[in-house]
């Protein structure tokens, strides 16, 4: 699989590469500066659009500051210059045959009123962080070579990820995963490679537009999709040491306003994981202890097309489709010591799993003008369902003795009217409806041979048959504007009500249920002065249980932990306030940001007894969960070819309640940061080199300790704006594993488990006027980004 994979992509990077013609004949050329004196910008996003305000040629600038376009078309244009953390520069050109030398450069002023939004580009080479959002360009993180979406997400201090691949915003793993917007039912995040990615957006202060749910933030991925106008290829590849690849294919059509495009991306990623586990339970005196060896493999082909058409200057409709076929595997050698007082028996266990999903998503959206420059409508509708299957086979000293299978159809379901209206003060009204439904339809079997070990019977009491619906109403409004140039404002109230029902089919069972809930927000982003801004912002979400954790049925995981859910679980929900400074002068940049954030009825796993050796797992209610405690991210130019970048979360952390006598108290001061140094000796080169750390954090009933690890990339551009090469290293010196412990009423526990994290990676990436300016939309409805080109490296 893997080899086919490999030849099937070299085959078609050589052949890309083999294309060699040119479209235009006249060159633009320039300087951007800024400061007093004057100091070239690198990496300054520069396009050029002709009279239909469409994107012709972009390009960035290099360490002197100085762009240069070609381009077909001759006469009038606006050339376009931004850059995060700065005013964005328009201005009128004239372009004739031939060299157009732009005499004057182009000096742009810093900006101190961007409402809410952190940007960490390519090499680390520029981090500006608001109050509202994180974001992370894919192709140009560290990371990326691995082509795992939460590597990446780990760039940011406030993100950590378990050994699950579960996401956590601040310690809070309810988080809300988007795509392009919109809620999926792709899964884990890890279910789409990383290469199909534009950027990631980490959401921690969502306005009214955005939905509710999410207590922890929300995550959302913006897929790659546009070009710039004629035809773009775009593909890369990489290759781990450990027999990784991972890779994308981009064909892009822009011509008389209709933009086509396809994307290819796939990975097969094998990996050993080495783990142990000793468990002791106190009341009985009985213990387990568990050496696991597994061989899991992650393959993953994702498919997209975009077809999107400029009907006039004020309409627009776009459609999209995706499909998606990610597979895991795992196979678990497991040798078991069970004592007791008394006794003690050795067991060898083997367990072969498989989780394989087909996915598929539609969406479609149609934008129109009411006025132009004034008011407007978007129409958008979304629909994606996952057919998921499961299937796991057991054995004890060789002999099968139990088997399941089974899976579900989870499927999502969007309706969505946005209406935007700017008033002559500058003001700016935006409300709409929505109607959100998802739903699941679940069967699980599972078997035990009968006594002889001949036949398989099924086991009832291991098996489900259940069927989950909820719809969701919303309706939202916002309104932002300014008093007077320096204070910027943003207020906006949310309105959802859900309804929803469990069927239980083999009990013949059904629960109801519905909530109402109000979100208010609002933001205050006061500029102090030029370079520098003071924000202020106050958000209301919820959590509202899913399926799993409300299903009755009993799933066992392994021989001596088991799990259920419960019914009576209700919805969290969080208040968060969060204040903000930030300021930003010659290349480097300073924000810190305060936040408390209380959390009622918060929903969390504990653990029980079950029988003499094992352990039960259930979803409960705590009390309450608070959390005080800052975000800083900062950067330093110290020369044009240096620059250091730190990133750090630190909080307080507190959770209270008593659940059927169990104590989910828990108190502590946790840390997360990541230190990053970023070198460009020549133009075409750049290194960089980060390091990471999460300090132990504490969960009701056990304790993640600490992990740490560094890791380092050199990239080369070998020609130049077409083909680059990348050498990766992750965890350089091989320090990253996951350890859990825990000494509680009922148990102790200690569970170690490493992986193969120090990986070399060797990439290369072909470009054939590919723009990147498909990323981050100020929200959810398509509108123009907020930069038009996010790059760096």
């Amino acid at each position: 699989m893997k080899n086919i994979f490999f030849k099937s992509f070299i085959a078609v990077f050589v052949f890309i590469y083999g294309i060699n013609f040119s479209l235009a004949q006249n060159t633009i050329a320039g300087r951007v500066v800024e400061g007093e004196p004057a100091t070239p910008v690198e990496y300054a996003s520069v396009v050029l659009k002709n009279r239909n305000d469409s994107i012709i040629a972009g390009a960035v600038t290099d360490k002197r500051g100085v762009y240069r376009l070609k381009v077909s078309e001759t006469g009038g244009h606006v050339l376009h210059v931004s850059f995060i953390g700065y005013k964005s520069v328009s201005l009128p050109v004239e372009i004739k045959p031939g060299l157009n030398s732009m005499k004057t450069p182009v000096v742009l002023i810093a900006n101190s009123s961007l409402l809410g939004e952190a940007t960490v580009t390519a090499s680390l080479n520029e981090r500006q962080s608001g109050i509202e959002k994180t974001r992370i360009n894919t192709s140009a993180s560290i990371s990326s070579p691995t082509g795992s979406i939460t590597e990446i997400l780990k760039s940011a201090a406030m993100v950590s990820v378990d050994n699950n691949n579960t996401v956590y915003i601040r310690g809070n793993s309810n988080v809300l995963v988007l795509i392009d917007g919109v809620p999926t039912t792709l899964g884990a995040l890890d279910g789409m490679p990383a290469s199909a990615t534009e950027s990631i957006e980490i959401i921690t202060n969502p306005d009214a537009k955005f939905d509710a749910e999410g207590t922890g933030g929300i995550i959302n991925v913006i897929t790659k999709k546009k070009g710039s106008e004629g035809f773009s290829l775009y593909s890369t590849i990489n290759w781990g040491v450990a027999e990784r690849v991972n890779g994308d294919l981009m064909a892009v059509l822009n011509t008389n306003g209709w933009n086509l495009a396809l994307n290819y991306s796939g990975k097969f990623h094998p990996e050993e994981v080495e783990s142990s586990l000793l468990r002791h339970f106190h009341t009985t005196g009985n213990s387990i202890e568990q050496k696991i060896s597994s061989h899991r493999e992650d393959v993953n082909n994702m498919l997209s097309a975009t077809v999107s058409r400029n009907l006039n200057k004020d309409e627009r409709f776009s459609l999209n489709i995706k499909f998606a076929n990610p597979k895991l595997t795992n196979r678990q050698t497991l040798d078991i010591l069970n004592s007791s007082l008394t006794d003690y028996d050795v067991l060898k266990r083997e367990n072969d799993f498989l989780h394989d999903r087909r996915f598929l998503e539609l969406s479609a959206d149609y934008k129109f003008t009411l006025k132009p420059k004034v008011s407007g409508i978007v129409l958008k509708s979304t629909f994606s369902r996952n057919r998921g299957r499961r299937e796991a086979y057991y054995k004890e000293d060789g002999v099968y003795v139990q088997k399941s299978n089974g899976g579900g159809y989870p499927q999502n379901l969007t309706l969505q009217a946005d209406h935007n209206h700017k008033f002559k003060n500058k003001s700016e009204l935006e409300s709409g409806l929505k109607l959100f439904y998802r739903g699941n339809d679940f069967k699980f079997d599972s078997y035990q041979k009968d006594g002889n070990g001949d036949e398989w019977l099924i086991n009832d009491f291991f098996s489900s048959d259940l069927f989950y619906q909820e719809n969701i109403y919303s309706a939202y409004s916002n309104y932002s504007g300014s008093f007077g140039p320096s204070l910027k404002y943003k207020a906006g109230f949310r309105v959802e009500l859900s309804k929803s029902e469990l069927n239980i089919r083999k009990e013949d069972e059904r629960l109801d249920k519905e909530h109402l809930f109000l979100a208010p927000f609002v933001l205050v982003s006061k500029s102090l002065s030029e370079s520098s801004t003071l924000d202020f912002s106050f958000s209301r979400r919820v959590t509202r249980p899913v399926y799993m954790q409300i299903n009755p049925f009993v799933n066992m995981i392994d021989k001596s932990v088991y799990e259920t859910g419960n019914l009576d679980l209700i919805p969290e929900t969080t208040s968060q306030a969060e204040a903000a400074f930030s300021c930003s002068k010659n290349g480097s940049s300073f924000n810190v940001a305060f936040f408390y954030s209380i959390t009622k009825d918060f929903i969390t796993q504990i653990s029980s007894h079950y029988g003499s050796e094992a352990l039960m797992l259930t979803y409960v209610n705590g009390e309450k969960s608070s959390k005080v405690g800052l975000d800083l991210n900062s950067r330093i130019k110290l020369a044009s070819y240096l620059s250091i970048s730190a990133s750090v979360n630190l909080y307080y952390g507190e959770t209270n309640g008593q659940v059927n006598g169990y104590d989910l108290s828990t108190n502590k001061l946790m840390w997360s940061g990541n230190l990053a140094a970023n070198v460009k000796p020549s133009a075409k080169s750049d290194f960089s080199i980060q390091y990471y750390y999460n300090s132990p954090a504490v969960y009701p009933q056990f304790e993640v300790q600490q992990i740490h690890y560094m890791n380092a990339s050199y990239k080369r551009e070998l020609v130049k704006n077409k083909l680059t090469a990348t050498v990766s290293v992750t965890d350089l010196f091989d320090t990253r594993k996951w350890n859990i412990v825990s000494d509680n009423a009922i148990y102790s526990l200690d569970n170690k488990s490493k992986e193969q994290s120090r990986i070399i990676w060797v990439g290369l990436t072909f470009n054939f006027n590919k723009r990147d300016i498909g990323g981050s939309k100020k929200n959810q409805t398509g509108d123009e980004p907020q930069s038009l080109i996010k790059l760096g490296y």
